[in-house]
């Protein structure tokens, strides 16, 4: 069974939410749990959320959310920096 790990990135449009990045985070569980925990947001996302992100566990071509939140433009920063140095991290060693 294949499984990867990504974090997708949405803004809201006129037309709906749009999709503008995503990562992979790779297949070891582990990392991308730790990578996720660090972020900032909050879980509770409002009709006035204009930013989110999808944490996502992908089985065999089969998308399973894990999380969704909700994030000011500061905390996608921060979320972006997380990610960046701890693939960066996994990569390297």
């Amino acid at each position: 069974m294949e499984t990867n790990f990504q974090i997708s990135l949405h803004i809201k449009t006129p037309a709906g939410f749009e999709t503008y990045g995503n990562f992979d985070l790779g297949s070891n569980r582990e990392q991308a749990m730790a990578i996720a925990a660090q972020f900032k947001g909050t879980d509770n996302i409002s009709a006035n959320s204009i930013l989110y992100m999808d944490f996502t566990e992908v089985q065999n071509g089969i998308p399973l959310p894990v999380r969704i939140m909700h994030c000011t433009l500061d905390d996608i920063t921060y979320n972006i920096r997380i990610i960046t140095r701890d693939i960066f991290k996994n990569l390297s060693l």
